[in-house]
């Protein structure tokens, strides 16, 4: 639009001039005879000379808002995927801390349940296709996606397995993309080194890799949302020229090709360039264009951006055919008219006064629209009703490009129905005799006749008579369409990556010092307990809520922000129980301080998250050390003891009896462990000594009978127990009702008020006279633990029909609790 005014108005003043220097009051015949001859050259020339300024100057401006437009294209996909590979980073981190403490070894053999924790963790970041974890050989010990990993594979072939194990590992490393060994897909992996295993130490640092892959095909989907055009193409490329990903379609089972070496990128990048553009020669196949690079803050990746030159070249030509289409004519009927001057001079200088004033006119437009930067131009006679628009305005407006004029209801009709009432009344407001205003803007929504929604940005001006009432208002609007959904694709990712960190557990915050300003998010606010709707807490109140044994540190890490540019803690947060009681919460802090050149003031950014799962675990893991530890020693101890007072006539005899009664000690002390040294449950103590002499070892022996409540034995119980069940058991498959196979045997216990009362029965076996003359070391053994260990009292009856045994020891040996059944 503005172009073309600018070519009217110069063809239109040459003529004016030319016309009045014609007039013959003036001019001598001769004269005017030679300036009939010029004039249809000049009619000719004149105009196609305009034509071709405003032809380079569009050529200009398509390139420059092409060079903007690919620019800011470049910034959103850096941002995009810096948010994209820190959640991949993130996750990373969390399979870390999921293993932390955790050997190889360990690793494999609870693979089933990491495996699941895995597929957990790696479900909830959507992109992710596998998460994996490689020891510090190159072998894999677990995978999201496969239960039990082959181990046989090695992938220290992989470029980031050699980037973290070698000198100078990256805190995070992005990989080329590969063609994956487990599923034959095309991938690329960010990766971390493993921390805090539970292996030996080794001599380098390096103990193994935690990776996320990613197909590039569901990343290169977020980065299509992102093209300004179509035809455009977005990738994500790192600092030594090879995609990560990328919009162009790739086939799935070859990895990304590298950035030729002869583009400017690989300069540009061994530079360390931030943002740059340059001329493209492999935008297109055959092709060159025109390209943009954003680097990815904290990842040595860049966003690439290309535009083919003849998108560019066909955008001018779009703004150049509605110039020519009435140049060309124009200029055709300049030189008709030329021919005609010399005839009729009276009818010439009628037409010049009208082409006068609608120079005047054009110019005045044109002024309006340079003042304002717009494209389609409107003038409104608040006397009449009356419209006059562009022909750029009714293109906008989805109706023939032709200058049109039409009433304020035209207008109306076309506005979104949501919009339709608020965007009527800021005209009426802007014209009220009231608001008294001189300048009107806003943006609203129109539908088109084809039903297509665009966004439009009006501006203009209101003339007001003597009296201040409104009588005309010119202005200009803009299709801002792109902008706006822009602008709302922004949104629906920053809405993904709050969702993504809500469903983490994550919250962020930001503080601003200079102006003492803390905004969080709403995970955050939970975690600390405070008001939902308070978004700006105070850094007070924050901190008033932090445990005082871990206030001061987080203090120091604050104030030495400025020269660390960031901190990691861990600390307690004092909150409120159901009983109103405190309860501390293990929260761990990230943050790191932003100084980017867009941004007015520096400022702080972190995330918080819950970590009192795992100090739990750490708690525990070291209370249960230290119970093994506990434990092995009192084994050994009872060993050493039955090793000395352990009898027998023959060396084979005393090796069956010590394994027999080690063999006891063993199985107690694994029932233990898989009770997690919270106690063993008495029935399993019971079955466990009797199992191999039951017959035929079914477990089904009408022989055999076992029955009581459920009563959980404590740990310094249990040993005792089990050594004085292996002794009667011994006794009885020696001597007693399991030495024949008529013999039956019954062990039933019951509770009593604050005892446990255990009965052992033997029935069928071999006729007994009564009390043996002499104790064994067995029957001395069991008095020994039962009283002298846990308080306990035996009595034993030698009946004909065979041995009874009555014991009973206190309720409170079984630490763990009694069970009703």
């Amino acid at each position: 639009m503005g172009d073309t005014a600018m070519g009217h108005q110069v063809g239109r003043e040459g003529l004016t001039s030319s016309l009045r220097q014609a007039r013959p009051l003036n001019v001598p015949t001769r004269g005017l005879l030679r300036l009939s001859s010029v004039l249809p050259i000049a009619a000719i020339l004149v105009p196609l000379s305009i034509l071709a300024l405003v032809g380079w100057l569009n050529w200009r401006a398509v390139w420059q808002d092409a060079e903007s437009e690919v620019r800011r294209a470049a910034l959103s996909a850096a941002e995009y995927g810096q948010r994209t590979l820190e959640s991949y980073s993130l996750v990373a981190g969390r399979v870390n801390d999921r293993l932390r403490g955790l050997s190889d070894t360990q690793i494999r053999d609870n693979e089933a349940i990491l495996h699941e924790d895995l597929k957990r963790i790696g479900s909830e970041l959507s992109q992710a296709e596998l998460v994996y974890v490689i020891d510090h050989n190159g072998y894999p010990l677990l995978a999201s996606t496969v239960n039990r990993v082959p181990s046989s594979a090695s992938l220290a072939d992989r470029d980031y397995f050699q980037a973290l194990s070698g000198p100078r590992p990256p805190p995070v490393h992005v990989s080329r993309t590969f063609v994956g060994r487990f599923d034959g897909r095309l991938l690329f992996s960010v990766s971390r080194a493993r921390r805090d295993t539970g292996n030996p130490p080794t001599a380098d640092g390096f103990d193994g890799v935690v990776a996320v892959s990613v197909n590039p095909n569901v990343l290169a989907e977020g980065m299509r949302r992102l093209l300004p055009l179509p035809t455009d193409q977005m990738a994500l490329v790192r600092t030594d020229g090879y995609a990560i990903s990328t919009t162009s379609a790739v086939a799935d089972s070859t990895p990304l090709p590298r950035v030729d070496l002869a583009s400017p990128f690989h300069v540009l990048a061994g530079e360390g360039a931030k943002s740059a553009v340059y001329p493209s020669s492999t935008a297109t196949s055959g092709n060159g264009g025109l390209a943009a690079m954003r680097s990815i803050e904290g990842f040595p990746v860049y966003a690439v951006i290309t535009r083919a030159q003849a998108e560019i070249v066909s955008h001018w030509w779009q703004v150049m055919l509605p110039h020519m289409a009435f140049g060309l004519p124009a200029t055709l009927g300049l030189f008709v008219l030329g021919l005609w001057v010399g005839r009729d001079q009276r009818r010439l200088s009628g037409m010049n006064r009208d082409l006068q004033r609608d120079n005047d006119l054009s110019t005045d437009r044109l002024d309006r629209v340079k003042r304002f930067g717009l494209i389609g131009t409107f003038e409104y006679d608040i006397v009449t009703g009356m419209n006059r628009r562009s022909a750029e305005y009714m293109s906008v407006q989805g109706l023939p490009a032709v200058p049109t004029g039409e009433s304020h209801d035209d207008w109306a009709r076309r506005l979104h129905p949501d919009d339709r009432q608020r965007a009527e009344g800021e005209v009426l407001r802007a014209l009220s005799d009231e608001s008294g205003d001189t300048d009107y803007a806003q943006t609203y929504r129109i539908v088109t006749p084809s039903g297509q929604v665009r966004w439009i940005a009006a501006r203009g001006e209101i003339t007001r008579d003597a009296n201040g009432r409104a009588v005309r208002m010119r202005g200009a609007h803009v299709d801002v369409t792109p902008l706006r959904n822009t602008e709302l694709a922004l949104a629906e990712s920053d809405a993904r990556l709050r969702l993504a960190q809500e469903s983490l557990g994550i919250g962020a915050w930001e503080w601003v010092p200079a102006t003492r300003r803390l905004t969080c998010s709403r995970k955050f606010r939970e975690l600390w307990n405070l008001e939902p709707g308070d978004e700006t807490p105070t850094l007070v109140d924050v901190l008033s809520r932090i445990h005082p044994d871990d206030r001061r540190g987080l203090r120091s890490l604050l104030r030495d922000v400025r020269r660390t540019g960031g901190f990691r803690a861990e600390f307690r947060l004092l909150r409120t129980g159901a009983e109103g009681k405190s309860e501390p919460l293990w929260i761990a802090v990230r943050a790191r301080q932003i100084k980017a050149p867009q941004m007015a003031e520096e400022r702080l950014m972190g995330l918080a998250y819950d970590i009192s799962d795992r100090k739990r675990a750490e708690e525990l893991t070291s209370m249960m050390a230290h119970e093994v530890e506990h434990r092995a020693k009192n084994a050994l101890a009872v060993v050493s003891s039955l090793l000395r007072m352990t009898k027998a006539d023959t060396p084979g005899e005393l090796v069956r009896i010590l394994d027999g009664r080690v063999r006891a000690l063993g199985q107690t002390m694994g029932l233990l462990g898989r009770g997690r040294w919270q106690g063993a449950e008495l029935r399993e103590i019971v079955e466990s000594e009797l199992e191999p002499f039951r017959r035929g070892g079914s477990g089904e022996d009408l022989g055999i009978k076992v029955e009581g409540p459920p009563v959980t034995v404590g740990v310094d119980a249990a040993q005792p127990i089990s050594m004085a069940l292996h002794e009667l058991v011994t006794n009885a498959a020696k001597y007693g009702a399991l030495s024949v196979g008529s013999g039956q045997l019954s062990v039933t216990w019951r509770i009593e008020g604050e005892r446990i009362h255990l009965h052992w029965a033997e029935r069928g076996g071999p006729r007994l006279d009564g009390t043996p003359p002499k104790k064994g070391f067995g029957s001395r053994l069991i008095t020994m633990l039962f009283e002298g260990q846990i308080g306990g009292t035996v009595d034993k009856r030698w009946e004909p029909e065979g041995l009874v045994c009555e014991m009973s020891f206190p309720a409170r040996a079984a630490t763990a609790g009694r069970r009703a059944g």
